[in-house]
C-alpha cells in the first residue's frame, strides 16, 4: 500500500505521528503519497437478563446466548502480513500489533486461541476446516473467526495475490447445514480487508445536523427445524467499495476500536451494544494527512436474535485491568518491580508463545 500524508522525514516526527495505510493494492489516487522507502525500524452462561443486565443464575433466559463453557469458545486468527513479490501487494505493516492485541483480548474473554500467519489459499482453507473440526470434538459455547489481509475486487486475497470469496469459501462452512456442532451457538466473524478502492474522505457536517446533536456530542422456543443460517454476526472493517485503514504502529483502525471497546465493556454489555460503541469510536478517527480520511465498518446480522454477554472470569478481569495499568507505566521499571509482576501478563505471554508452537 501507499501510506498517506505529507510526512517530514526526521526521526522526531516519525516517532510521534501515526502513519495510516490502506489494505489495498498500491494506488495512483492523488491523495496518496509514497513513503514506502521509510526504514521500517523507524516506524515504531448460563445467565439471565434482568432489566437489561446479565446476571449469573440457574434460570436460563431464552433471549440470552449461553456463555458458561470452559473455555467459553474457540477463536482463530488468520493474519496475512507478508506477501510474495508476485502478488503485487506490499507488507501490511502494523498487522502484528492487531494479532497480539486480539489474542490477548480473546484470552481475557476466556477463549482458546489459535493464530495462523501468512497463508496461501489452500492453507487458509485447510486451517478453516481444521478449526471447524474442533467443534465436533470439544463442546464450547461460541466460535470466533478473525481474518486479516489485503483485499481486491471486494474479495480477500492470500499471500500470493489470489482472491478468496469469503461468503462462498469460508462463511458457508459454518452454516447449520455444514456445521451442526455450532447450531444455535453464536458465531462471530471479524473481517479486515479492503472491499474496493474508494477513499472515504468524509463530508462536512451541516448546521442542521449539528443543531440536532445532543450538547455532549458536540464536544427459541423449541422448534423442530432451524433455518440453514442462524446465529451469525459478521463484522467487516469497511463497507463495500471502500478501503480499510491501518496504522503502521498501532494496527488497523477497526481493531484498535474493537479492542478498546471490548476491554472496557465485555463484562456487562451485549455484543451488539458494543458494536454500536465501536461505531461511535471509529466515527471519531481521522487520518493525519490533508485528506482527513474516515472509515465506516459494517455488521451483518444473520439470525443472531439473542443477547450475548462474554461473561469473562472475574479473577482474570481484575488481573487484566491491573495488567493494562502496568503496561501504561514508564518502561524504565526496576528489576525488582519486574520480578514482582506475576500472574496474568506472564500467563498471556506464555500462551502467546504457545500459539505458534
Amino acid at each position: 500500500c501507499k501510506e498517506v500524508g505529507g510526512m517530514e522525514r526526521n526521526n522526531e516526527f516519525i516517532e510521534n505521528v501515526e502513519f495510516d495505510e490502506t489494505d489495498a493494492k498500491p494506488s495512483k489516487h492523488p491523495d496518496y503519497h509514497d513513503t514506502s522507502g521509510l526504514d521500517q525500524e523507524t516506524v515504531k452462561n448460563e445467565c439471565q437478563e434482568v432489566e437489561g443486565k446479565p446476571q449469573s443464575g440457574k434460570v436460563v433466559d431464552p433471549n440470552v446466548y449461553r456463555m458458561v463453557s470452559t473455555p467459553r469458545g474457540m477463536a482463530m486468527i488468520i493474519n496475512n502480513g507478508a506477501f510474495q513479490p508476485e502478488s503485487g501487494f506490499p507488507p501490511r505493516r502494523g498487522s502484528d500489533v492487531d494479532v497480539q492485541k486480539l489474542a490477548h483480548l480473546f484470552q481475557y474473554l476466556g477463549f482458546a486461541v489459535s493464530v495462523k500467519q501468512d497463508l496461501a489459499q489452500a492453507e487458509i482453507m485447510e486451517s478453516i476446516d481444521a478449526f471447524k473440526q474442533q467443534f465436533e470434538e470439544t463442546i464450547v459455547d461460541m466460535c470466533i473467526v478473525c481474518i486479516m489481509s489485503h483485499g481486491s475486487g471486494g474479495n480477500l486475497v492470500d499471500i500470493q495475490g489470489y482472491e478468496i470469496d469469503v461468503e462462498e469459501e469460508i462463511l458457508k462452512k459454518f452454516y447449520n447445514t455444514q456445521c451442526p456442532a455450532l447450531q444455535g451457538k453464536p458465531k462471530l466473524f471479524l473481517l479486515q480487508y479492503c472491499r474496493g478502492g474508494e477513499l472515504d474522505l468524509g463530508v462536512e457536517v451541516t448546521s442542521e445536523f449539528r443543531d440536532a446533536l445532543p450538547v455532549d456530542r458536540l464536544k427459541l422456543q423449541r422448534i423442530s427445524k432451524l433455518p440453514a443460517v442462524t446465529d451469525f454476526l459478521i463484522a467487516n472493517s469497511t463497507v463495500p467499495g471502500f478501503v480499510s485503514n491501518r496504522n503502521m504502529k498501532y494496527g488497523t483502525w477497526f481493531f484498535q476500536c474493537l479492542v478498546e471497546v471490548f476491554k472496557e465493556n465485555a463484562k456487562d454489555m451485549d455484543i451488539r451494544d458494543m458494536f454500536d460503541q465501536i461505531t461511535r469510536v471509529l466515527n471519531e478517527k481521522e487520518s493525519n494527512d490533508s485528506s482527513r480520511r474516515k472509515q465506516t465498518f459494517e455488521v451483518t446480522n444473520r439470525g443472531f436474535y439473542k443477547k450475548l454477554y462474554f461473561n469473562p472470569d472475574e479473577v482474570l478481569d481484575e488481573e487484566y485491568k491491573n495488567d493494562e495499568e502496568y503496561e501504561n507505566d514508564d518502561d524504565t521499571v526496576s528489576d525488582k518491580q519486574e520480578q514482582n509482576k506475576k500472574g496474568f501478563k506472564k500467563r498471556v505471554r506464555e500462551a502467546w508463545k504457545a500459539l505458534f508452537n
